[in-house]
């Protein structure tokens, strides 16, 4: 998957959380893992989600809120 294709998936999974303004997003691939950092840059810290997806089916392994 591509790096756009990761932030769709993990805000997807942001929304279906009720976190629908995360404007920003980070990815870092991991082995076979992706980790999608979506944060909102009007708040110096919190609010955020880290959301670990498998980047070879797309799907959402987990989603850690970020205090």
């Amino acid at each position: 998957m591509t790096d756009d294709e990761l932030i769709a998936v993990a805000r997807a999974a942001a929304a279906a959380r009720g976190k629908v303004a995360l404007a920003h997003a980070h990815v870092t691939r991991r082995g076979t893992q992706a980790e999608v950092l979506l944060s909102d840059p009007a708040y110096a810290r919190g609010g955020g989600l880290l959301v670990i997806v498998d980047p070879a089916t797309g799907a959402v392994l987990r989603v850690v809120p970020q205090l």
